[in-house]
């Protein structure tokens, strides 16, 4: 082979390799088209998927490609409003009971009655922040039913009300999770009141009475909690447990209004004490955010107060010890015992 005919062969061999190289590098796929998961922005779809692209249900608001380990927890001012339906524990059986009266005759238990829970606060940027919350549960019951069976129905009010201002600390946990650790100040009241009107003969005479019972408790303390919330998607589950030592004053008011004939006559009975009060307090929650800002929520609560409880005795007049038209005589006075609140919830939460 001549020199010439060489060279001639190498510079067709190098240009066929350099086309071959440009031709190669052209069809090697860049970054763009490399295998990506669905969330990725750089896929190309023409319509969002649902529980893929979260459009936040705002029509025309651009698509939000964050996944859900990316979400961080609200800031700034949050706002819960919840109805209740709870079911609260009657008065128990005392240690002294009229005579001839044992404790099976006592009806005790719960009642079922509604009410409202409202919750307002504020968490800053360095994950700290403040809670108030206010919640009232209140409802009327016969504490022997209401019947022809019953001839002198005793109608029983008890109201229940627990305030509570919280500082609160944000920890983050891994998977989007986070821990509020809590501390603050607890206040709760619960009273019962009760009326029951009555006749008996005294001789020849038909007297009636009006036998009314007043129980409160004003109890105010400290607590400390914490609030561990768990994400999923558009869920939230929420574990919120504290604990609260509180001092209670009791207060305990007992009457008899008596008419005989044209004269009536006025027996009143007072009696106060106060007690260290224990309270437990344990809430399970599930919330849905249906738009970025707002969720329907529902859960179910259980408030144990320890001991230290004034309530009023639910006997009827005649065998209630403090009546003074009873067989005992009246005036047996407070007793202190202990108390449960619990039922479920479910409301409208904003920034929570």
């Amino acid at each position: 082979m001549s020199l010439k005919h060489f060279w001639t062969l190498i510079t067709v061999l190098s240009v066929t390799g350099a086309a071959t190289l440009v031709q190669a590098q052209v069809d090697v796929p860049g970054p763009r088209f490399e295998p990506r998961s669905v969330q990725s922005p750089e896929n190309t779809r023409p319509l969002a998927e649902p529980f893929v692209f979260d459009y936040d249900a705002q029509v025309f608001a651009p698509v939000e490609f964050t996944n859900n380990k990316e979400l961080e927890p609200n800031t700034g001012f949050f706002f819960v409003v919840d109805r209740m339906y709870n079911s609260v524990s009657r008065g128990e059986p005392r240690q002294l009971q009229g005579i001839g009266i044992t404790p099976n005759d006592v009806p005790t238990g719960n009642d079922w009655m509604w009410g409202n829970r409202f919750e307002l606060g504020w968490m800053g940027q360095k994950n700290s922040g403040w809670q108030l919350v206010y919640e009232k549960t209140d409802g009327s019951f016969f504490a022997f039913g209401q019947d022809t069976l019953v001839r002198n129905p005793m109608l029983v009010n008890t109201n229940y009300t627990s305030v509570e201002l919280n500082r609160m600390f944000r920890q983050s946990i891994s998977n989007g999770d986070y821990f509020d650790p809590y501390i603050g100040l607890r206040y709760f009241g619960l009273s019962d009141r009760t009326i029951e009107d009555t006749t008996f003969i005294t001789g020849t005479t038909t007297a009636s009475n009006r036998f009314k019972q007043n129980a409160e408790n004003s109890s105010v303390g400290a607590q400390v909690g914490g609030r561990y919330n768990h994400r999923r998607g558009r869920f939230r589950y929420t574990v919120d447990g504290a604990l609260a030592a509180m001092y209670n004053h009791q207060n305990y008011f007992a009457t008899d209004l008596t008419f005989i004939g044209a004269s009536t006559a006025i027996s009143e009975f007072y009696d106060t004490a106060q007690a260290f009060t224990p309270v437990a307090d344990l809430r399970c929650e599930i919330a849905y955010n249906f738009t970025r800002d707002i969720g329907l929520r529902t859960g179910f609560q259980v408030q144990y107060i320890w001991d230290g409880v004034a309530r009023t005795d639910n006997l009827t007049t005649a065998i209630n010890p403090n009546s003074v038209n009873s067989i005992s005589g009246g005036a047996a006075g407070l007793y202190s015992e202990s108390a449960i609140v619990a039922g479920f919830n479910f409301g409208l939460e904003w920034r929570r």
